[in-house]
């Protein structure tokens, strides 16, 4: 039996967003902060994060330069099949994007995270934005998600790829004794419950040292928000400081949970960390982020490919 033609079918990248300019910072907080308060001082600081990393989030720039990688690789297979974005909290929303493809006359799309590892608030968040917004624009339009690819072996290979590049940058003799830290942006203990996100993050990280060579390794969490909740640890901070009393030199931060630049890589990681470490006297670098680099590129058009086979597209 053949499959559906990919003519109608398209692919949908779905991101967090991020402002982009200065003065689109305090609409882009209100949209992430989903109606509660936002004070001024909230505003200013996340405008100081932005200013130190060029006065804007890269993260749609590179999430477009990811999109056409993307559909030229996969026009080599599926012709004219297109690939749009759709962000949570600013420009292009995914509402907006939804409403596009429907006017293009796409009729079933494949929607794919960029976070590798499932969670309410990742993942969740994306297909509950989806699906409400496909409830109120009563589109025929169907979306079918890559739910998770924490564990997809191409990802891991280009995620091996990055460490071994990483720890190239330390010298020979040094690079047995680098310590690993994994860093995953940090989610409310009460969100995680009954959530696959600790695992996956935990088997991502056991995936990727299958295929490296062995080093001592810890997984830490960043960029938590505020309020009295618990928040998941240990944090990097915390991780940093007991790897310097331990006597640990070298360390190599991998950002496992973030797949393309944006504030928690270019500000938390490059900025407040990397001078946290120097001020506990440690050699810290990190891993660069994927981006539209051609093996991640190469891992996500796997991703996809898969996803539109059980779809039943036919290339």
């Amino acid at each position: 039996m053949a499959g559906k033609k990919a003519d109608a079918t398209a692919v949908l990248l779905l991101a967090f967003g991020g402002p982009e300019s200065l003065d689109s910072v305090e609409p882009f907080l209100r949209s992430v902060l989903s109606g509660k308060p936002v004070t001024e001082e909230q505003v200013q600081k996340a405008k100081e994060r932005y200013i130190a990393i060029g006065g804007k989030s890269p993260l749609l720039d590179i999430t477009k330069q990811q999109a056409q990688a993307l559909q030229k690789k996969l026009s080599r297979a599926y012709g004219d099949l297109r690939v749009y974005i759709g962000m949570r909290h600013w420009h292009p929303y995914i509402n907006d994007t939804l409403q596009e493809m429907a006017r293009d006359g796409i009729n079933k799309a494949v929607a794919v995270s960029m976070a590798p590892q499932n969670s309410k608030a990742s993942t969740g968040g994306y297909i509950k934005a989806v699906t409400e917004a496909l409830e109120e624009a009563a589109t025929a339009l169907e979306v079918d998600f890559v739910e998770t690819w924490h564990d997809n072996p191409f990802f891991l290979q280009a995620l091996a790829g990055k460490i071994e590049k990483g720890l190239s940058r330390f010298s020979a003799a040094n690079r047995p004794d680098v310590h690993i830290i994994f860093s995953a942006h940090s989610l409310p203990q009460g969100l995680v419950e009954n959530d696959p996100y600790v695992d996956q993050l935990n088997e991502t990280i056991s995936g990727v040292l299958d295929l490296i060579s062995p080093h001592d390794y810890s997984l830490a969490y960043q960029s938590k928000g505020g309020g009295p909740v618990e928040w998941l640890g240990p944090d990097v901070d915390s991780v940093l400081e007991k790897l310097a009393k331990k006597g640990k030199k070298h360390v190599l931060l991998v950002p496992v949970g973030f797949v393309t630049d944006h504030v928690e890589t270019l500000y938390d990681i490059d900025v407040v960390y990397k001078k946290k470490a120097e001020s506990l006297g440690l050699d810290f670098k990190r891993t660069e982020s994927f981006n539209d680099s051609p093996e991640f590129i190469e891992a996500l058009s796997r991703i996809i490919y898969e996803k539109l086979e059980k779809s039943g597209v036919s290339a």
